[in-house]
């Protein structure tokens, strides 16, 4: 019978190794000391626990968050992504219901699809299974590390040409997360969608009535986007624009005329992190996952676990 190991005493072992004797030590005996960890995924939508292997997680984690017709070093990128925010998580003792380790809520962590749904009922997914298999297995265990400790992987679909510091989103600066250049995310269909919606509801989000409206952008992040707006006389984050007009980012621009409003967003998501349609753009070019993780996150280092 399979022994389960626990992952915390698994993670542990690992960082304790790495912060006291050093990565170079840590790479000579993971063999003998690291099992591959087991989890206990929260299913949310089900409200189960489910248990699996750290590398069964991971694939159908990039399953569902990437498009498996994406370039294969975009997926190998998500791949890494994926197992680095998962052993992020668990060090640091997330509470999930009924004593999961993960769970697929995007809300709180990161989405999973099981394997034997993404393929079961459409042939021709299964040729796409196997790239997502190959992605995962290529680059198994690999995760990435600043000051040695595994980073936030935190990614997006589409930063729309710039992705976001850490600090415009949740107010503290983290060193790898920085805002950068992105010209390779032109393909989504987020990259620039435009909405049109009446003054009369934008209004309705400072509690004003009416039908004229005047907007401006008072302040922006260093990623372009709107920071602070201006509705009429009220001041806003941007942000709480972005929820209460159901908007793909904060990164806007106004058209007001007459009684209605055109809205042009760039990008999807937060911003922050890796762009995945932006990945799969340079791995078209000829970049590989090594290359455009080092791009969307500053300073990194790889290092793989050998379980």
């Amino acid at each position: 019978m399979k022994v389960k190991y626990n992952r915390k005493i698994i993670i542990g072992v690992i960082i304790l190794i790495i912060t006291t004797l050093g990565i170079n030590w840590y790479i000579h005996v993971k063999k003998a000391i690291v099992p591959e960890p087991f989890i206990k995924l929260y299913l949310h939508d089900q409200e189960i626990v489910v248990g699996m292997d750290m590398e069964e997680y991971i694939k159908g984690t990039v399953a569902a968050e990437m498009p498996a017709s994406f370039d294969t070093e975009a997926l190998k990128a998500q791949a890494v992504c994926a197992r680095t925010y998962a052993i992020k998580k668990l060090m640091t003792n997330p509470s999930y219901p009924e004593g999961a380790d993960l769970s697929d809520d995007v809300n709180s962590c990161q989405a999973f699809v099981a394997l034997q749904n993404f393929a079961s009922t459409n042939p021709a997914r299964a040729d796409l299974l196997e790239r997502i298999n190959e992605a995962v297995d290529f680059t198994r265990g690999e995760i990435m590390l600043y000051d040695f400790q595994p980073i936030d992987a935190l990614y997006c679909s589409t930063c729309g040409g710039r992705t976001e510091s850490s600090e415009a989103v949740w107010g503290g600066k983290i060193d790898y997360l920085r805002s950068v250049k992105c010209e390779d995310c032109k393909e989504s269909i987020h990259y620039q969608e435009s909405t049109t919606i009446s003054n009369e509801i934008i209004n309705k989000v400072v509690n004003d009535k009416g039908k004229s409206l005047q907007i401006k952008i008072v302040s922006l992040t260093p990623g372009e986007r709107a920071k602070k707006i201006k509705i009429n006389k009220h001041e806003i984050d941007a942000s709480i624009l972005r929820k209460a007009l159901n908007l793909p980012s904060s990164w806007m621009e106004f058209k007001t005329s007459g009684l209605e409003t055109t809205i042009t967003t760039h990008g999807y998501g937060h911003g922050v992190g890796m762009c995945q349609y932006g990945a799969n753009g340079m791995a078209q070019r000829g970049a590989d996952y090594h290359q455009i993780l080092e791009k969307y996150y500053q300073g990194v280092s790889f290092y793989k676990l050998d379980y």
